[in-house]
């Protein structure tokens, strides 16, 4: 037996009510089974049994190597080539892996205020400021406070290689806290012109946030190198918010035609890929492909008016954590290509750009490589056009995809 709940979509333009039964209403204040289930990403079973992605690789053997260039990396989180050819890696509990252009190696430690490292959280993404080439300023993302209090925040700092990252100053944090130690996002992009986006995930138990426009949790958010809001912001009395409805965005880039792809993790079922446009909202917890872990519905609709759908969708889930945009002459069966990373199916796969321009939602993916099998927690290019991977966990590992002329 059903009853009619009201669920109030707060927008630019307020969504009126919605009618959910009772057990998509449960489903969405629903605490997991265990601590442990909540700190793995994700522990479901597969909902459908529907192939979620091709099994034949795009890649064959023959045509690409494999080398591990660092190890002992102690649950890395995101991989970040600076234009020089350094590159940087960040370890969740605040040490930076650095990597020189001769292939050298150091790590330092780099002192976060208030770092906070349970479960997901930590040191989770770094970028490099737009005019990086002449100040040096890294803008880093973590996660700060304690058990009962914590939240995203981002700060700049001056790195250089014998030091790491110092002089670390303020520059936004999100305006509110949860007591879960998980789903935070955390992914940095730049737009150009010291504007920057940042990927800010629902906190799991606080799923219905992501569609309350005054809570920053399963967002977009949008700020200057000032902290400031960016310029014609959507939300007027919201500012910092850039797109809402989303649960756990994890990978954000942007092609070269300008188009911002954002991928994040569904529940049981239901990954995706979205084009971020300023204002959208993405649906999440209305709007939905999966179920929760435990087979329970979360909501009655998998389409809403005023919501967009996604360009893709992975169901089965693949548990998607990163993204990077190929263009390189390396191999050129990946130019103009989305590679994205996963946690939950250990593998890399290949999304090219054009199948998203189709005007239809995609199914899953093309596998990319066949060798190369265990939790990947971040993907990038080098200068080079080397695929980078970096691999989850207490003993991570960059991995170097180097084409076989």
């Amino acid at each position: 037996m059903k009853i009619t709940s009201v669920l109030i979509v707060t927008s630019a333009m307020l969504i009126a009510c919605l009618s959910i039964s009772i057990k998509a209403q449960e489903a969405i204040s629903e605490k997991p089974q265990s601590k442990e289930s909540l700190l793995k990403e994700p522990v479901s079973k597969e909902a459908v049994s529907k192939e979620a992605v091709s099994k034949e690789p795009l890649l064959k053997e023959s045509q690409y190597s494999t080398n591990v260039v660092m190890d002992g990396l102690s649950f890395p989180k995101s991989i970040e080539v600076l234009s020089g050819g350094i590159i940087l890696v960040t370890q969740r509990d605040g040490h930076l892996a650095i990597i020189s252009e001769s292939n050298a190696q150091s790590r330092v430690k780099v002192s976060l205020p208030g770092l906070y490292t349970k479960g997901q959280g930590g040191w989770l993404d770094v970028i490099p400021a737009d005019d990086f080439d002449t100040s040096s300023t890294l803008l880093l993302s973590y996660s700060k406070g304690t058990d009962s209090e914590n939240k995203l925040v981002v700060v700049s700092g001056q790195f250089s290689s014998a030091s790491g990252v110092t002089n670390i100053q303020p520059v936004f944090e999100i305006n509110t806290f949860r007591d879960t130690p998980v789903h935070y996002g955390a992914k940095l992009l730049s737009l150009g012109n010291e504007e920057y986006l940042l990927t800010s995930g629902d906190g799991f138990d606080y799923r219905e946030q992501a569609q309350v426009v005054s809570s920053h949790l399963g967002k977009v958010l949008g700020f200057t190198i000032d902290g400031e809001p960016l310029a014609d912001v959507p939300f007027p009395e919201n500012p910092y918010v850039y797109t809402l409805g989303h649960r756990n965005p994890q990978g954000l880039v942007m092609t070269q035609s300008g188009d911002i792809l954002l991928n994040e993790h569904g529940p049981d079922g239901g990954d995706e890929i979205n084009r971020v446009t300023r204002g959208n909202n993405y649906g999440w917890p209305v709007v939905t492909l999966g179920v929760d872990y435990s087979g329970a519905q979360i909501s009655p609709f998998d389409h809403y008016d005023g919501m967009v759908n996604p360009m893709l969708d992975w169901t089965p889930s693949i548990a998607p954590s990163s993204m990077a945009i190929y263009n390189d002459g390396g191999f050129v069966a990946l130019k103009n290509t989305a590679i994205v990373t996963a946690l939950k199916t250990k593998r890399v796969y290949a999304v090219p750009l054009e199948n998203l321009k189709k005007g239809s939602m995609v199914k899953g993916a093309r596998l990319l490589l066949d060798k190369i099998e265990t939790r990947l927690r971040d993907v990038a290019i080098d200068i080079n056009g080397d695929i980078l991977l970096l691999t989850d966990g207490e003993k991570g590992k960059v991995i170097r995809i180097s084409p076989v002329n």
